[in-house]
């Protein structure tokens, strides 16, 4: 499921910035410092807390970052762990530090 339909699904509409999300995540190279983006997550609201956590150990080598989160963060959304009304603005947030891993 792409980034956008994940949206529409949840309701979000065009408020997922999926260029952002899509370059933070893509499956290129990034500079790999899981203590720096357990850092920064400690800093996260707890949804998007809750995001971090569950999409963490799912971001191998040559994973889609974004697709993990995608599926991920409607996973949280649709067994109500996290509210669907925040859920794009959270998985932005979890992005900026899974990025770091």
């Amino acid at each position: 499921m792409t980034i956008m339909k994940a949206a529409r699904a949840f309701g979000f509409g065009g408020v997922i910035a999926a260029g952002l999300l899509g370059t933070l995540l893509s499956g290129t190279a990034a500079l790999a410092d899981k203590a720096a983006a357990d850092r920064c997550a400690t800093k996260l609201p707890p949804d998007a807390k809750a995001i971090y956590v569950s999409s963490a150990p799912l971001l191998v080598p040559g994973a889609d970052g974004r697709a993990v989160v995608t599926e991920q963060t409607r996973g949280l959304v649709l067994s109500g762990k996290i509210a669907h009304t925040k859920a794009a603005e959270s998985a932005q947030a979890a992005a900026t530090c899974l990025v770091l891993r």
